[in-house]
Protein backbone atom coordinates (compact mmCIF):
# COMPACT_ATOMS: atom_id res chain seq x y z
CA UNK A 1 0.00 0.00 0.00
CA UNK A 2 1.22 3.51 -1.03
CA UNK A 3 2.15 5.54 2.40
CA UNK A 4 0.22 8.59 1.13
CA UNK A 5 -3.04 6.10 1.73
CA UNK A 6 -4.82 5.72 5.13
CA UNK A 7 -3.86 3.26 7.27
CA UNK A 8 -7.52 2.64 8.79
CA UNK A 9 -10.08 1.19 6.09
CA UNK A 10 -13.11 3.40 5.35
CA UNK A 11 -15.49 0.67 7.57
CA UNK A 12 -13.43 1.69 10.11
CA UNK A 13 -13.66 5.30 9.72
CA UNK A 14 -17.64 5.36 9.85
CA UNK A 15 -17.19 3.47 13.00
CA UNK A 16 -15.08 6.03 14.34
CA UNK A 17 -17.57 8.53 13.60
CA UNK A 18 -20.86 6.31 14.43
CA UNK A 19 -19.16 5.71 17.82
CA UNK A 20 -18.05 9.33 18.63
CA UNK A 21 -22.02 10.71 17.51
CA UNK A 22 -22.81 7.68 19.95
CA UNK A 23 -21.22 9.03 22.45
CA UNK A 24 -21.97 12.78 22.41
CA UNK A 25 -25.63 11.67 22.38
CA UNK A 26 -25.42 9.52 25.32
CA UNK A 27 -23.81 12.87 27.42
CA UNK A 28 -26.42 15.12 25.91
CA UNK A 29 -29.14 12.73 27.23
CA UNK A 30 -27.43 12.87 30.76
CA UNK A 31 -27.25 16.71 30.39
CA UNK A 32 -23.13 16.90 30.29
CA UNK A 33 -22.00 19.72 29.31
CA UNK A 34 -19.20 19.07 26.45
CA UNK A 35 -16.04 21.48 26.40
CA UNK A 36 -13.09 22.66 24.72
CA UNK A 37 -9.85 23.62 26.17
CA UNK A 38 -6.30 24.06 24.91
CA UNK A 39 -3.98 21.44 23.71
CA UNK A 40 -1.03 23.65 24.34
CA UNK A 41 -0.10 24.74 28.01
CA UNK A 42 2.78 26.27 29.71
CA UNK A 43 2.83 23.56 31.90
CA UNK A 44 1.99 19.74 31.92
CA UNK A 45 1.80 16.46 33.90
CA UNK A 46 5.49 15.61 35.83
CA UNK A 47 4.47 12.12 36.36
CA UNK A 48 8.13 10.26 35.38
CA UNK A 49 6.24 7.48 33.81
CA UNK A 50 4.40 9.95 31.01
CA UNK A 51 6.94 12.60 28.96
CA UNK A 52 5.53 15.36 27.16
CA UNK A 53 6.26 16.89 23.50
CA UNK A 54 7.41 20.16 24.26
CA UNK A 55 7.42 23.21 22.17
CA UNK A 56 8.58 26.93 21.70
CA UNK A 57 6.18 29.71 21.12
CA UNK A 58 8.51 32.82 19.27
CA UNK A 59 6.34 36.15 20.37
CA UNK A 60 6.26 38.66 17.77
CA UNK A 61 5.51 42.11 19.08
CA UNK A 62 4.51 40.43 22.96
CA UNK A 63 6.63 39.14 26.06
CA UNK A 64 5.94 36.04 27.48
CA UNK A 65 6.82 35.16 31.16
CA UNK A 66 7.83 31.92 29.20
CA UNK A 67 8.49 30.75 25.71
CA UNK A 68 8.53 26.62 26.78
CA UNK A 69 5.09 24.94 25.83
CA UNK A 70 4.01 21.79 26.07
CA UNK A 71 1.39 19.58 24.13
CA UNK A 72 -1.57 18.32 26.41
CA UNK A 73 -0.85 14.46 27.61
CA UNK A 74 -4.87 14.83 28.94
CA UNK A 75 -7.24 17.83 28.96
CA UNK A 76 -7.77 16.72 32.75
CA UNK A 77 -6.18 20.24 34.39
CA UNK A 78 -8.02 22.98 32.26
CA UNK A 79 -11.07 20.56 32.77
CA UNK A 80 -10.94 20.79 36.52
CA UNK A 81 -10.02 24.32 36.58
CA UNK A 82 -14.05 24.75 34.76
CA UNK A 83 -14.79 22.30 37.21
CA UNK A 84 -13.12 24.58 40.31
CA UNK A 85 -15.12 27.51 38.24
CA UNK A 86 -18.35 26.18 38.55
CA UNK A 87 -19.52 24.48 35.27
CA UNK A 88 -21.25 21.01 36.75
CA UNK A 89 -20.54 17.76 34.69
CA UNK A 90 -18.50 18.00 31.65
CA UNK A 91 -16.98 15.92 28.76
CA UNK A 92 -14.51 16.17 26.09
CA UNK A 93 -12.81 14.51 23.19
CA UNK A 94 -9.81 15.63 22.53
CA UNK A 95 -6.24 14.88 20.31
CA UNK A 96 -3.57 14.00 22.80
CA UNK A 97 0.08 13.67 22.67
CA UNK A 98 2.62 11.53 24.65
CA UNK A 99 6.37 11.27 23.79
CA UNK A 100 8.02 7.02 23.24
CA UNK A 101 4.68 5.59 22.71
CA UNK A 102 4.56 3.65 19.33
CA UNK A 103 3.40 0.33 18.98
CA UNK A 104 0.39 -1.92 18.68
CA UNK A 105 -1.20 -0.45 21.21
CA UNK A 106 0.16 3.11 20.93
CA UNK A 107 0.39 6.26 18.98
CA UNK A 108 1.91 9.22 19.95
CA UNK A 109 -1.25 11.10 18.52
CA UNK A 110 -4.37 9.41 20.25
CA UNK A 111 -8.34 10.29 21.21
CA UNK A 112 -9.15 10.40 24.43
CA UNK A 113 -12.86 10.71 25.69
CA UNK A 114 -12.58 11.99 29.16
CA UNK A 115 -14.97 12.87 31.65
CA UNK A 116 -15.97 14.48 35.22
CA UNK A 117 -19.11 13.33 37.19
CA UNK A 118 -19.68 16.48 40.02
CA UNK A 119 -20.71 15.27 43.10
CA UNK A 120 -20.29 11.41 42.18
CA UNK A 121 -17.27 9.30 43.76
CA UNK A 122 -15.49 6.29 41.39
CA UNK A 123 -18.27 3.78 42.63
CA UNK A 124 -20.59 5.66 40.75
CA UNK A 125 -19.01 6.40 37.79
CA UNK A 126 -18.05 2.99 37.43
CA UNK A 127 -21.28 1.70 36.56
CA UNK A 128 -21.77 5.20 34.48
CA UNK A 129 -18.66 3.99 32.20
CA UNK A 130 -20.39 0.58 32.15
CA UNK A 131 -23.55 1.68 30.82
CA UNK A 132 -21.47 3.38 27.93
CA UNK A 133 -19.79 0.43 27.05
CA UNK A 134 -22.45 -1.74 27.08
CA UNK A 135 -24.22 1.00 24.42
CA UNK A 136 -21.06 0.81 22.30
CA UNK A 137 -20.41 -2.74 22.15
CA UNK A 138 -22.80 -4.89 22.10
CA UNK A 139 -23.89 -4.36 18.67
CA UNK A 140 -20.36 -5.77 17.85
CA UNK A 141 -19.36 -8.08 21.05
CA UNK A 142 -21.28 -10.95 22.38
CA UNK A 143 -20.09 -9.94 26.23
CA UNK A 144 -20.70 -11.78 29.10
CA UNK A 145 -21.49 -10.27 32.14
CA UNK A 146 -19.34 -7.26 33.84
CA UNK A 147 -17.16 -7.98 36.40
CA UNK A 148 -15.90 -5.60 39.58
CA UNK A 149 -12.54 -6.82 41.17
CA UNK A 150 -10.25 -5.00 43.35
CA UNK A 151 -6.84 -4.88 43.05
CA UNK A 152 -5.96 -7.56 45.93
CA UNK A 153 -8.30 -10.17 44.79
CA UNK A 154 -6.31 -10.08 41.12
CA UNK A 155 -3.58 -10.54 42.81
CA UNK A 156 -4.52 -13.49 45.22
CA UNK A 157 -6.06 -15.29 42.42
CA UNK A 158 -3.48 -15.07 39.70
CA UNK A 159 -0.01 -14.67 41.99
CA UNK A 160 -1.49 -16.08 45.45
CA UNK A 161 -0.07 -12.73 47.39
CA UNK A 162 -1.39 -9.69 48.87
CA UNK A 163 -0.06 -6.63 46.85
CA UNK A 164 -0.67 -4.47 49.78
CA UNK A 165 1.49 -6.42 52.20
CA UNK A 166 3.96 -8.59 50.35
CA UNK A 167 7.68 -7.82 51.26
CA UNK A 168 10.68 -7.04 48.33
CA UNK A 169 11.99 -10.46 49.10
CA UNK A 170 8.19 -12.16 48.37
CA UNK A 171 7.61 -9.98 45.32
CA UNK A 172 11.01 -11.25 44.13
CA UNK A 173 10.42 -15.04 44.18
CA UNK A 174 7.14 -14.06 42.32
CA UNK A 175 8.99 -11.92 39.76
CA UNK A 176 11.42 -15.08 39.47
CA UNK A 177 8.69 -17.70 39.52
CA UNK A 178 6.85 -15.67 36.66
CA UNK A 179 9.84 -15.83 34.60
CA UNK A 180 10.42 -12.06 35.37
CA UNK A 181 13.53 -12.54 37.46
CA UNK A 182 16.38 -10.26 36.59
CA UNK A 183 14.03 -7.51 35.06
CA UNK A 184 13.86 -5.05 37.37
CA UNK A 185 17.14 -4.10 39.69
CA UNK A 186 16.35 -5.32 42.97
CA UNK A 187 16.82 -1.67 44.82
CA UNK A 188 13.96 -0.39 42.79
CA UNK A 189 10.91 0.19 44.91
CA UNK A 190 8.28 -2.50 45.27
CA UNK A 191 5.49 -0.52 43.11
CA UNK A 192 7.70 -1.54 39.95
CA UNK A 193 7.70 -4.89 40.62
CA UNK A 194 3.70 -4.56 41.56
CA UNK A 195 3.68 -3.16 37.91
CA UNK A 196 5.50 -5.30 36.26
CA UNK A 197 3.90 -8.58 37.94
CA UNK A 198 0.78 -6.94 37.11
CA UNK A 199 1.68 -5.80 33.18
CA UNK A 200 3.21 -9.41 32.20
CA UNK A 201 0.29 -11.90 34.59
CA UNK A 202 -2.88 -9.90 35.61
CA UNK A 203 -3.66 -7.39 33.19
CA UNK A 204 -3.23 -9.80 29.72
CA UNK A 205 -5.95 -12.11 31.67
CA UNK A 206 -8.88 -9.26 32.44
CA UNK A 207 -11.96 -9.53 30.75
CA UNK A 208 -10.38 -11.71 28.52
CA UNK A 209 -12.43 -14.62 26.23
CA UNK A 210 -10.90 -18.11 26.54
CA UNK A 211 -10.53 -18.59 22.47
CA UNK A 212 -10.34 -22.15 23.24
CA UNK A 213 -13.72 -22.21 24.51
CA UNK A 214 -16.48 -21.62 22.39
CA UNK A 215 -18.76 -20.71 25.59
CA UNK A 216 -16.29 -17.76 26.80
CA UNK A 217 -17.33 -14.21 26.01
CA UNK A 218 -15.86 -11.27 26.54
CA UNK A 219 -16.10 -9.17 29.52
CA UNK A 220 -16.29 -5.48 30.61
CA UNK A 221 -13.77 -5.94 33.68
CA UNK A 222 -13.37 -2.82 36.33
CA UNK A 223 -10.11 -3.54 38.94
CA UNK A 224 -10.48 -0.73 41.33
CA UNK A 225 -8.81 -0.29 45.52
CA UNK A 226 -5.21 0.07 44.15
CA UNK A 227 -2.27 0.82 46.61
CA UNK A 228 -2.38 4.35 48.17
CA UNK A 229 1.08 4.78 46.52
CA UNK A 230 -0.51 4.18 43.01
CA UNK A 231 -3.28 7.11 43.71
CA UNK A 232 -2.01 9.63 40.91
CA UNK A 233 -4.41 12.44 41.31
CA UNK A 234 -7.32 10.39 43.05
CA UNK A 235 -8.10 10.43 46.83
CA UNK A 236 -7.12 7.38 48.95
CA UNK A 237 -9.08 5.31 51.80
CA UNK A 238 -9.23 2.93 54.46
CA UNK A 239 -10.36 -0.36 52.97
CA UNK A 240 -10.35 -3.46 55.38
CA UNK A 241 -7.70 -2.04 57.66
CA UNK A 242 -5.52 -1.12 54.18
CA UNK A 243 -5.18 2.11 52.50
CA UNK A 244 -6.10 2.20 48.91
CA UNK A 245 -6.69 4.42 46.09
CA UNK A 246 -10.19 5.11 45.09
CA UNK A 247 -9.17 4.76 41.27
CA UNK A 248 -10.26 2.30 38.90
CA UNK A 249 -9.18 0.75 35.22
CA UNK A 250 -11.17 -0.61 32.64
CA UNK A 251 -10.03 -3.56 30.70
CA UNK A 252 -11.68 -5.70 27.83
CA UNK A 253 -10.15 -9.17 26.60
CA UNK A 254 -6.65 -7.97 27.96
CA UNK A 255 -7.11 -4.60 26.67
CA UNK A 256 -6.84 -1.35 29.56
CA UNK A 257 -9.45 1.44 28.16
CA UNK A 258 -9.50 3.89 30.76
CA UNK A 259 -8.26 5.03 34.24
CA UNK A 260 -10.80 6.71 36.69
CA UNK A 261 -10.83 8.67 39.99
CA UNK A 262 -12.33 10.04 42.85
CA UNK A 263 -10.35 13.15 42.46
CA UNK A 264 -8.26 14.54 44.96
CA UNK A 265 -9.17 17.92 45.89
CA UNK A 266 -6.64 18.68 48.44
CA UNK A 267 -4.64 21.24 47.42
CA UNK A 268 -1.50 20.87 49.43
CA UNK A 269 -1.96 17.32 48.59
CA UNK A 270 -2.04 17.85 45.44
CA UNK A 271 1.31 20.01 45.47
CA UNK A 272 3.37 17.20 47.60
CA UNK A 273 2.67 14.62 44.95
CA UNK A 274 3.55 17.01 42.21
CA UNK A 275 6.90 17.58 44.64
CA UNK A 276 7.25 13.47 44.74
CA UNK A 277 6.62 12.89 41.08
CA UNK A 278 9.86 16.00 40.02
CA UNK A 279 11.87 13.89 42.80
CA UNK A 280 11.56 10.72 41.27
CA UNK A 281 12.35 12.64 37.31
CA UNK A 282 15.10 13.76 38.76
CA UNK A 283 16.32 10.34 40.73
CA UNK A 284 15.57 8.68 37.16
CA UNK A 285 18.01 11.44 35.07
CA UNK A 286 14.97 13.09 33.81
CA UNK A 287 13.93 16.80 32.91
CA UNK A 288 12.35 17.82 36.31
CA UNK A 289 8.62 20.20 35.02
CA UNK A 290 7.36 23.43 35.99
CA UNK A 291 3.77 23.22 38.55
CA UNK A 292 1.01 23.87 36.75
CA UNK A 293 0.34 26.36 39.01
CA UNK A 294 -3.37 27.68 37.79
CA UNK A 295 -4.42 24.13 38.01
CA UNK A 296 -3.18 23.98 42.21
CA UNK A 297 -4.84 27.02 42.54
CA UNK A 298 -8.07 25.30 40.89
CA UNK A 299 -7.32 21.99 42.69
CA UNK A 300 -8.60 23.59 46.21
CA UNK A 301 -12.06 24.81 45.17
CA UNK A 302 -12.63 21.72 43.14
CA UNK A 303 -16.19 19.76 43.65
CA UNK A 304 -16.09 16.60 44.98
CA UNK A 305 -16.27 14.49 41.74
CA UNK A 306 -15.23 11.68 39.73
CA UNK A 307 -13.44 12.06 36.72
CA UNK A 308 -12.48 9.12 33.46
CA UNK A 309 -10.32 9.14 30.75
CA UNK A 310 -11.04 6.58 27.83
CA UNK A 311 -8.18 6.00 24.99
CA UNK A 312 -10.92 5.85 21.45
CA UNK A 313 -8.68 3.97 19.57
CA UNK A 314 -8.40 1.26 21.60
CA UNK A 315 -12.04 1.30 22.32
CA UNK A 316 -12.46 1.11 18.37
CA UNK A 317 -9.91 -1.81 18.29
CA UNK A 318 -12.34 -3.87 20.55
CA UNK A 319 -15.17 -3.12 18.51
CA UNK A 320 -13.57 -4.23 15.39
CA UNK A 321 -11.70 -6.48 16.91
CA UNK A 322 -8.36 -5.22 15.54
CA UNK A 323 -4.88 -5.87 16.48
CA UNK A 324 -3.28 -2.69 15.92
CA UNK A 325 -3.69 0.60 15.94
CA UNK A 326 -3.09 1.68 12.95
CA UNK A 327 -6.04 -0.26 11.83
CA UNK A 328 -7.89 2.34 13.31
CA UNK A 329 -6.15 5.55 12.52
CA UNK A 330 -6.27 7.33 9.23
CA UNK A 331 -3.06 8.29 9.21
CA UNK A 332 -0.71 7.16 11.78
CA UNK A 333 2.61 8.57 13.41
CA UNK A 334 4.74 7.11 10.79
CA UNK A 335 2.38 8.16 7.43
CA UNK A 336 1.62 11.84 8.94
Amino acid sequence: MNQWQPSASFELIRLRADTLRTIRSFFHQNNVLEVDTPSLSSATVPDPFIESFQTRYVPLTQTMQTDDFYLHTSPEFPMKRLLAAGSGSIFQISKVFRQGESGKKHNPEFTLLEWYRDGWDHQQLMTEVNQLFTLLLSPHLDLAETRFVTYEDAFQEMLGINPHTADKKELLACTEKAGLANVLDEDEERDRFLELLFSHIIEPALGKSNKGDSGSKPCICFLYHYPASQASLAKTNNHNGQLVAERFEVFIDGMELGNGFHELNDANEQRQRFENDNQARKLLGLKEIPMDEHFLEAVAELPDCAGVAIGIERLLMVMSESRHINDVITFPFDRA
